[in-house]
């Protein structure tokens, strides 16, 4: 296996919910994460908690729907930490549940510019940053945290399902690319069903029923800490609590 230690890794949307639980893993397992999130109280919060548990971390104020702030996040980690740099987890994620006839058009661009272009966003920058030319033991890891609202239909969930939807062909087409032209990197799609986070309050579904984040958190450590000849194409975790496709 790949071990984490003195990895520096970007984790968009990493404030609160399974982003912070994605940090506090790779912080725990010896990584660097970089918190990245819109919210600097927020961002600021998850690196304290990392480091009272005696790790480290490093706060980015980062608006993923803003191509330039995008920009200016990834280079700043470059070059702060150089080819340690080399994972990045798309995490950022909304939801703003509408019916068709109900949904603005502020709804659905605000839903699909965090979960579509923001991975986009990200991820072009962070593979501009890998030098291809210079061999590398280990290949650099993009973990894109799709939903399994990519492969299921709800009610009142067009821009969100739709959204999710594009970024696991997204996750399709970067796979290919980094197959095709070579790319010293491995690009993985995960597939959770519902967590008990924040941004599920708004369906009101049980607790008992949605998965505690840290499980999925260690889904993406397991992910980056393949070895290099592997790579998860697409992986699904439901919860054995919830029959059928939960949201």
């Amino acid at each position: 296996m790949r071990p984490m230690q003195g990895r520096a890794v970007l984790i968009s949307g990493a404030g609160s919910g399974l982003g912070r639980a994605i940090a506090i893993r790779i912080a725990a397992a010896g990584g660097h994460p970089v918190v990245g999130d819109i919210n600097d109280a927020a961002a600021r919060a998850t690196v304290e908690m990392i480091e009272n548990a005696g790790g480290s971390a490093s706060p980015a104020r980062l608006d993923v729907t803003d191509s330039v702030v995008v920009r200016q996040v990834v280079q700043a980690t470059a070059e702060q930490f150089g080819p340690s740099f080399d994972g990045l987890v798309n995490n950022a994620g909304t939801d703003q549940g509408a019916g068709l006839l109900d949904i603005s058009d502020e709804q659905w661009s605000a839903v699909l510019a965090v979960n579509q272009s923001g991975p986009l966003f990200l991820s072009r920058e962070f593979l501009r940053t890998l030098d291809v030319s210079k061999p590398r033991e280990f290949p650099a890891d993009v973990v894109n945290v799709i939903s399994i609202s990519a492969i299921t239909v709800g009610a009142d969930a067009a821009a969100y399902n739709s959204s999710k939807a594009a970024l696991a062909m997204l996750t399709k087409v970067m796979q290919r690319e980094a197959y095709e032209y070579g790319w010293p990197v491995r690009i993985h799609g995960l597939m959770p069903s519902a967590m008990n986070t924040p941004m599920m309050e708004q369906w009101h579904l049980s607790n008992e029923v949605m998965m505690a984040p840290d499980t999925v958190a260690g889904a993406v450590e397991y992910m980056m800490t393949l070895p290099p000849d592997s790579f998860v194409q697409n992986l699904v975790i439901n919860s054995r609590r919830e029959p059928g496709w939960p949201r």
